[in-house]
């Protein structure tokens, strides 16, 4: 073995990983970084895993197996940009853990801001005492004030955000809270060592890069962390839908909501059947349909008197998929548990209601659902140690998907997991083995709701 060679093979054994025969056989080029690299033959990063119960599969090629360059390390990855990921990384800095953020779009927010879900829903709900109570605080609440504070979101009740100045304050939080992003990155796998994830796979215009961590966070609304890491889950169909804003709006339109930017309006159009998210095929036909059919709608209500002027401003970005795949978690949230007061020992925040709905055979309306608690047990996988899930894919009842995967309900997943990691990764134990009384009293310092 000639000395580049040899220190090669010295510098990977000193980093602990593995030294393959295959990486021994390759010179190393003046000014490439080697000390970070893995090597992985994709066993635990199969992007193709469980893609035959959603797609027709015609065959299968084989991935060579190749070195993937570790560029950082954090105490914590976040995967995922939206209302949970960016509450879930935000809250992990200010417990003082290193954070990196991986969001595939340019922009904060996901299917708030770049699906146009602009209303934030779940923040009441019927109390024990009051008959119409706040569910909600720390994050969410710090979000939704700030917003109505800066005239930038309207209905104190629900606030229906400006999508562009949601981006900004999410933007400007989370550079405060000093959290390291990648943009324009869509995580690819992961690399286990035994059932944790050592590296988070992230392909990017550079090519594919691994992130080191303690801990991970999956918030990426598809599960794709503990998809990869291969925990157990239920994949779900619901609804997809397509937001858009008009502008030139000038009288009262029942057809749309108002929003804080005058003469502009919201709505939404979506399929009445149930659609599979994890079908890429069906959600990209789903879409054309959708942007099609809104152009042509607004077309003809130009026609009407009185609407004229209007004009698509803009049709969402992000495809409104609701549910894909949701956790099997140590404990998945019943129903009956939200309807019935249950109250948890590891309880680590409260939802509300979004919209009524039947239970035992009763119409439920929004003042007779009742506020609900939110486990620890919810965000953790089976499996998977060193792995949090926030968002609408962490452990809940098909029967709550209206209230669990608002935006509302995804902030106070993305704190809890947010600040649950920082603490594992600051103990070096488990995510199940952290001390849930002081998670749940770091959560209420920050003026998260946790009781009835």
């Amino acid at each position: 073995m000639d000395r580049r060679k040899f220190l090669k093979a010295s510098v990977l054994e000193a980093a602990g990983l593995a030294v393959a025969p295959a990486m021994l056989a390759q010179e190393v080029r003046a000014g490439v970084i080697v000390p970070g690299e893995v090597y992985t033959d994709g066993k635990r990063a199969n992007v193709s895993a469980d893609v035959d119960k959603h797609l027709k599969v015609s065959g299968y090629v084989k991935e060579p197996s190749h070195r993937i360059p570790v560029v950082a390390e954090a105490d914590v990855v976040v995967a995922g940009g939206g209302a949970a990921g960016v509450a879930a990384a935000v809250c992990a800095a200010r417990q003082g853990a290193s954070v990196i953020l991986v969001e595939k779009a340019n922009f904060l927010g996901g299917l708030w801001t770049g699906g146009l879900v602009l209303p934030v829903l779940a923040t009441h709900g019927k109390g024990k005492v009051a008959a119409w109570d706040k569910a909600t605080g720390g994050f969410c609440s710090e979000m939704c004030d700030t917003l109505l504070a800066n005239g930038w979101a309207t209905n104190p009740l629900n606030p229906l955000a400006e999508p562009e100045a949601a981006k900004y304050l999410l933007e400007k939080t989370l550079a405060d809270a000093g959290v390291r992003i990648l943009y324009n990155s869509t995580v690819a796998g992961v690399v286990m060592s035994g059932n944790r994830i050592d590296c988070v796979l992230v392909d990017c215009n550079t090519g594919r890069i691994a992130l080191r961590c303690k801990v991970a966070v999956d918030a990426t609304g598809d599960g794709l962390l503990f998809s990869f890491a291969g925990d157990p889950y239920e994949a779900r169909r619901y609804h997809m839908s397509t937001s858009y804003r008009l502008a030139g709006v000038s009288s009262d339109a029942s057809f749309c909501m108002r929003t804080p930017v005058p003469q502009m309006r919201y709505s939404t159009y979506g399929t009445r059947e149930a659609v599979d998210g994890l079908d890429i095929f069906a959600v990209s036909q789903t879409q054309r349909e959708h942007r099609l059919a809104v152009w042509e709608k607004i077309e003809q209500k130009k026609k009407e008197p009185g609407f004229e002027d209007i004009f698509l401003m803009e049709l969402a970005p992000v495809t409104g998929v609701r549910v894909t795949r949701v956790l099997e978690s140590l404990h998945n949230v019943t129903l009956e548990e939200s309807m019935e007061w249950t109250e948890f020992d590891d309880v680590v925040g409260m939802s509300g209601m979004c919209d009524p709905f039947t239970y035992k055979g009763r119409r439920i309306e929004k003042k007779d659902r009742p506020i609900w608690q939110i486990p620890y047990r919810s965000l953790l996988p089976r499996e998977t140690r060193n792995l949090l899930v926030a968002g609408r894919c962490f452990g809940y009842d098909q029967g709550i998907t209206w209230d669990a995967r608002e935006i509302s309900t995804c902030m106070v997943t993305g704190q809890a997991a947010g600040t649950a990691a920082a603490m594992a990764a600051a103990s070096g134990c488990a995510a199940s083995e952290i001390d849930v009384s002081y998670l749940q009293g770091r959560l209420r310092a920050a003026s998260v709701r946790l009781e009835f």
